[in-house]
């Protein structure tokens, strides 16, 4: 779907391969994901009474996550499958950390979110390999894991934001139209909330919907505005893994303790 600026027609992909971010702006959103994450487990997990504030700083940390993996995913699609791989095994390496701190809090077989990202990144690369025999097989495994990752991992929702934004921001996809980016936004605002909007409408907007849409936003223009162009990496590579168990761990330990 073209766009028109300055009386000229642009074509969607080059709108899209506008939304790019240095790498020490992509660190930073990272950074930014995680400590919504943290914040958002602390109140579920520690919390004798958890905070709606709290709540609504935590709708960042997914939003945010997906925006970097769907920017990168596709990137060498031959490595795919490696990506996919590597994801599976993060996935369930944390399974068990994930399953003891968040007991009493979500159902035994929730799983957690890295199976979302380990899912589409499968679907893409059988894609890649098997074209639209891929896609089917894809969305079957998906269909499997919809009902566990509903209750701690956005379910449905979660996934279609995923695929949405991992096609409508590839390299390789010069005209996905502008379906996908509706797409997108729909699963964005389904994230959170929607459910409870007839029974408590003011409360979800406030807390769960609009945060979802406007705080991922802030943090990524926060991120460009604090490193610029050119401003490298100041993360390792596989932080966000480590970061990610580490703190499931940590939170675990602490609840055990107090």
């Amino acid at each position: 779907m073209p766009a028109w600026t300055h009386g000229k027609m642009i074509p969607e992909w080059k709108i899209r391969s506008s939304l790019s971010l240095s790498p020490g702006a992509i660190d930073m959103v990272k950074l930014l994901a995680l400590i919504s994450m943290i914040i958002d487990h602390v109140n579920t997990v520690l919390m004798p009474v958890p905070r709606p504030e709290l709540y609504a700083l935590g709708r960042a940390a997914f939003p945010l996550f997906t925006v970097i993996w769907a920017m990168h995913v596709t990137h060498a699609p031959q490595r795919l499958q490696h990506r996919a791989n590597r994801l599976w095994v993060w996935a369930l390496a944390t399974q068990p950390v994930f399953t003891l701190t968040f007991q009493g809090h979500v159902p035994w077989y929730a799983l957690n979110i890295l199976f979302v990202f380990a899912s589409a990144t499968q679907l893409l690369a059988w894609h890649y390999r098997a074209g639209q025999r891929g896609i089917f097989t894809g969305i079957g495994l998906m269909c499997l894991l919809a009902w566990p990752l509903m209750p701690a991992s956005y379910g449905i929702p979660g996934l279609v934001l995923a695929l949405s934004l991992a096609v409508w921001l590839s390299d390789f996809s010069t005209s996905p139209g502008i379906g996908l980016s509706y797409l997108s936004l729909l699963a964005l605002l389904l994230l959170n909330g929607a459910s409870h909007l007839l029974d408590n409408t003011l409360s979800a907007l406030i807390y769960a919907i609009l945060p979802t849409l406007f705080f991922p936003l802030g943090a990524i223009r926060l991120a460009v505005s604090v490193c610029p162009t050119g401003t490298p990496r100041f993360m390792p590579g596989r932080f966000f893994y480590l970061a990610y168990v580490g703190h499931l761990a940590l939170l675990l330990l602490i609840h055990t303790v107090i």
